[in-house]
């Protein structure tokens, strides 16, 4: 099921969406029945069908469009003044920042990457959901490679491939527990602070020139939260969805980005 090819089907595409996610936030992702999409939207099922194929694809494109791949970009062009350092960080508090936000994001995140559940989508949509989540890995590991070039981290690639992938396992494994809200205080405490020292201990575990602050992380996180405020909503449409489908990774970013070896 290909994704919209003009602007009237991306914003009826979007209508559907913002009904499927009220619906979720009514009934959960469980209870939901496909069929009330359209008639939450006003639309016949050969409207809905001309979408999506499956409650499977509804889920998957939910998770699409509140992805952090598709606002990172921005935040980044609008501020051009971000160091290495911040760009090492900048996935991981830009995700906490986003789930504070939306819980159904991180719902959405468990669900759509779950083998159990996509592999139902269509094709089409499978394929976008994992460029997305690869897109996501290379936001994590490539400003470390970058860092590295640029002689601000001593690393090997090994090192690089273990700190990414902690960096990833910290990130789903504190969000999920912040959004189950099952664990007691004794065994997970959800504050910045908290999370703040275990980044900046994961990172400084390594050779870095400098090393990752606190209070580095600190200022960033206010600049996205700002970000978020005034931007979020504008990002979750089919359009920016669509344009961060087509990056491969952020390298580019990283290059157009003239002031990066500032510290």
């Amino acid at each position: 099921m290909r994704c919209p090819g003009n602007n009237m089907d991306a914003i009826r595409c979007n209508q559907l969406l913002d009904v499927a996610e009220e619906l979720i936030d009514n009934q959960g992702v469980v209870s939901f029945r496909f069929a009330q999409i359209a008639k939450g939207a006003g639309c016949s099922t050969n409207t809905l069908y001309k979408y999506f194929e499956s409650k499977e694809d509804v889920l998957v494109c939910l998770f699409l469009r509140n992805t952090i791949s598709s606002q990172i970009p921005l935040f980044i062009k609008e501020n051009p003044d971000l160091s290495i350092h911040e760009h090492a960080v900048l996935s991981i508090l830009f995700t906490f920042e986003a789930v504070k936000r939306s819980p159904i994001f991180n719902i959405l995140r468990v669900v759509a990457i779950n083998s159990m559940f996509w592999q139902l989508a269509s094709s089409d949509k499978v394929e976008i959901l994992k460029n997305r989540v690869n897109l996501f890995w290379s936001r994590i590991k490539r400003p470390l490679e970058n860092a590295v070039a640029r002689g601000e981290l001593a690393a090997t690639q090994l090192e690089i491939d273990d700190l990414s992938q902690a960096l990833y396992f910290f990130l789903a494994g504190a969000t999920s527990s912040f959004e189950s809200k099952l664990m007691d205080e004794q065994y997970f405490t959800a504050n910045d602070d908290v999370g703040y020292r275990h980044i900046s201990r994961l990172m400084n575990h390594y050779q870095w020139r400098e090393p990752i602050t606190r209070e580095m992380m600190q200022a960033l996180s206010l600049r996205i939260s700002a970000h978020l405020d005034k931007a979020q909503a504008n990002c979750r449409n089919c359009r920016t969805c669509l344009s961060a489908g087509r990056q491969s990774d952020c390298n580019s970013e990283l290059i157009e980005n003239k002031n990066i070896i500032n510290s």
